[in-house]
């Protein structure tokens, strides 16, 4: 198992700044935030993302996933709106062009909730034509996987468990997509780990790393301050021989002392895998 973090609670740093700060901390991995003051559309020239990458290879860290800047933003690929919907599919193709660029192997697809008014199946079946077409473009980049990312129903109403990923993906039928795991969506859902692994397998890309007091809302706490429990799951990825990304996601609500946070969470870990 390998240890990264997202950006994404980084975000009082440019993006060049973060990366010594994550070496730092203690992470083998970086999960870059698709959004702004990251790396946002084509806010960063081809060199730029260039020289970005050989930043991270240089402090001996590398790309664990790219996260494109979909939940509460202005992207949606369910959104009955043609224009929305066109819009959140060209942001994902420069997302995973940007991800190719930075040697990122996994891009993450991140469902959004159905509108007012709009049905569950509508909504579902969007998404599904617009992963579709992101899983097209994709393929001209092998090394990428689409992961599909998990969330507990406070954050879609699309995806919310194993089985649903499975559905897309089988309905699909295309290589190039698997399923991101969330540990937060884990301790509230209450879906076993050993059932997640027994439907989805080698389809599991990566695993998100946060914790809640399962109190029926995420809140992306230091894994350890809430109550999931972090030494059964390193224990079990362990015992099935895991070898992808554990990447921290904290809550926003730590940027202040971004550095001590991050720290904490990775001898946390840490001590979590080796024990296992």
């Amino acid at each position: 198992m390998k240890l990264g973090t997202a950006t994404s609670v980084l975000y009082l740093y440019s993006i060049q700044d973060a990366i010594p700060l994550i070496k730092r901390a203690g992470y083998d991995g970086v999960d870059i935030w698709g959004g702004r003051p990251h790396v946002y559309r084509q806010d960063l020239s081809v060199e730029e993302l260039q020289s970005l990458r050989q930043a991270i290879l240089d402090q001996g860290m590398s790309v664990s996933s790219f996260m494109p800047a979909f939940y509460r933003y202005p992207h949606s690929l369910s959104n009955p709106n043609p224009k929305v919907r066109q819009d959140s599919i060209d942001y994902m193709r420069m997302c995973v062009d940007n991800a190719a660029a930075l040697g990122a192997e996994v891009v993450l697809v991140v469902p959004d909730f159905s509108l007012h008014g709009q049905s569950r199946q509508d909504s579902l079946n969007r998404l599904i034509e617009s992963i579709d077409t992101v899983a097209q473009y994709t393929a001209q980049h092998p090394e990428i996987m689409l992961g599909i990312e998990i969330l507990y129903t406070d954050e879609t109403d699309l995806v919310n468990s194993a089985a649903d990923a499975q559905a897309i993906i089988e309905q699909l039928g295309h290589s190039n997509i698997g399923a991101v795991l969330d540990t937060g969506t884990l301790n509230l859902s209450k879906e076993p780990i050993e059932d997640i692994f027994s439907l989805l397998g080698e389809k599991v890309l990566q695993i998100h790393a946060n914790d809640n007091k399962g109190e029926h809302r995420q809140q992306n706490l230091i894994p350890g301050d809430g109550t999931f429990d972090f030494q059964g799951l390193t224990t079990f990825l362990k015992g099935i021989g895991y070898e992808g990304f554990l990447s921290a996601e904290l809550s926003k609500e730590y940027a202040d002392d971004v550095e001590a946070a991050l720290t904490a969470t990775a001898k946390r870990m840490r001590a979590w895998m080796q024990a296992s």
